[in-house]
């Protein structure tokens, strides 16, 4: 069925294992087997082979350690061990495994995501990926070096090399957009799979940096989505029961609040459950990234049922409104959180626009269908709850009112000619039944 909208997605976790090994092959990375990562250090060595040696029959290659590679990168088979002994901790470790060969790939990985939402009837995605330039950050840094109050440090950035790293950051989103048309083979209809697609990029900060760290990126975040619309806002990512995390996410959301007042903001809240972080932690994430950051959509929510006055909590984001991005899957091999236990009915009886996400769809191994067939299976939903929520991944996206429009239409043709063939295969195979019980009714 036509889904609108995916929302919540981080460009690197988006991609496949599969995909990223070819991909490392093509810029002679090599498979570090001690640490189970990419890598372009110590390559072609006992235990760092390279990945194009490792896929070679003729040579050391074989499915055994190809599919050791898959694993790592995924949740693909992951058992507990005393390493790694959760989902979560498996989850989070792909991402510094693959990293490698991600930063190397950007267009790259975000053409084979386009080509991916084609083929899932999602006509809108917004990637989560690090836009700041390398060489920028210490610079940016430096200039805040020593000082704490905000406005100083916003002064200090706007005085230095701020406009600068935007600027370089505008040319390198030229290039990808690029690289990317010319992947995908877009011709001036964009009749191409995946040229229809439109997307925007989300800016993402990492929480778990120290705390003027944090401040540079935000600013520089915000900053590059007033600069080029094709940046359509910004996002704290991290895992947000790290220490860092944890110790000042209050201080952050103060930041995003001072830095992006005007500015789209989507946050990761409340993707915790009890056991995970003290019962503390879960009290007020939500709300802080709704009532001080400002945030129009927040990422997860699980932990929803443990916020102070959680009901008035609701009611506020279904007045402002505030959409929740929803992601079955993900929540429940990194939290442990299914069915019943998840808050997605609350939201969605406390009429808080609510919409289905894949978060890291190459590491959870799924696609946007599976989580609609997992809302359907295990909530009340049916087609036109369904439906609903695939407008509402419209209708919460980071676009201007007349792209908005331009995507209900879309949206709608495509549900209409949906709903068509369906109610046509239906016909049919009532007419066949019926024909098969003529045959076998008794004279």
């Amino acid at each position: 069925m036509p889904k609108g909208g995916d929302l919540h997605v981080h460009l690197s976790g988006a991609v496949y294992a599969e995909d990223l090994i070819a991909w490392a092959k093509d810029k002679n990375l090599c498979f570090d087997l001690p640490t189970l990562s990419m890598t372009d250090k110590a390559c072609g060595t006992e235990t760092a082979p390279n990945i194009a040696d490792a896929l070679d029959p003729a040579k050391r290659g074989s499915q055994t350690l190809y599919d050791r590679m898959v694993n790592a990168l995924s949740m693909r088979s992951f058992l507990p061990s005393a390493g790694i002994p959760s989902g979560h901790d498996q989850f989070f470790a792909t991402f510094g495994r693959f990293g490698a060969v991600t930063w190397l790939i950007p267009a790259e990985m975000t053409a084979a995501m386009l080509r991916h939402c084609a083929a899932d009837a999602v006509q809108h995605t917004e990637l989560m990926i690090t836009l700041l330039p390398f060489e920028y950050g210490p610079k940016l840094m430096a200039a805040i070096a020593g000082v704490a109050g905000n406005e100083e440090r916003l002064m200090r950035l706007r005085e230095g090399d701020l406009e600068a790293a935007v600027a370089e950051a505008t040319k390198t989103i030229d290039g990808w957009v690029k690289r990317i048309d010319e992947i995908l083979k877009c011709d001036a209809q964009r009749s191409q799979p995946g040229c229809g697609v439109s997307y925007k990029y989300i800016a993402q900060v990492n929480r778990n940096a120290d705390e003027a760290n944090v401040f540079m990126q935000t600013a520089f975040a915000a900053a590059l989505a007033r600069a080029d619309k094709r940046v359509g806002g910004l996002n704290f990512v991290g895992p947000e029961d790290y220490r860092i995390a944890r110790t000042d996410y209050a201080r952050h959301m103060e930041t995003i609040g001072f830095l992006a007042k005007d500015v789209p903001v989507a946050l990761h809240a409340g993707e915790l459950w009890i056991g995970i972080v003290p019962p503390e932690d879960l009290s007020f994430h939500i709300r802080q990234a709704v009532e001080v950051a400002g945030a129009r959509r927040i990422g997860h929510g699980v932990a929803l049922g443990f916020e102070r006055r959680s009901n008035e909590l609701l009611d506020a984001m279904r007045r402002k409104p505030v959409a929740v991005e929803i992601n079955l899957t993900s929540n429940d091999v990194i939290l442990g959180v299914r069915g019943n236990d998840h808050p997605l009915m609350s939201y969605w009886t406390a009429r808080v626009p609510v919409v289905l996400s894949t978060d890291d769809m190459g590491v959870s191994r799924i696609d946007l269908s599976n989580e609609y067939f997992r809302a359907a299976r295990d909530y009340p939903f049916g087609y036109r709850e369904l439906k609903k929520i695939a407008r509402n991944s419209l209708d919460h996206a980071f676009i201007d009112a007349a792209e908005k429009g331009a995507q209900f239409r879309k949206l709608e043709q495509a549900s209409a000619e949906f709903e068509r063939v369906v109610a046509s295969e239906r016909g049919t195979l009532r007419n066949i039944s019926t024909l098969i019980a003529g045959l076998f009714r008794w004279p």
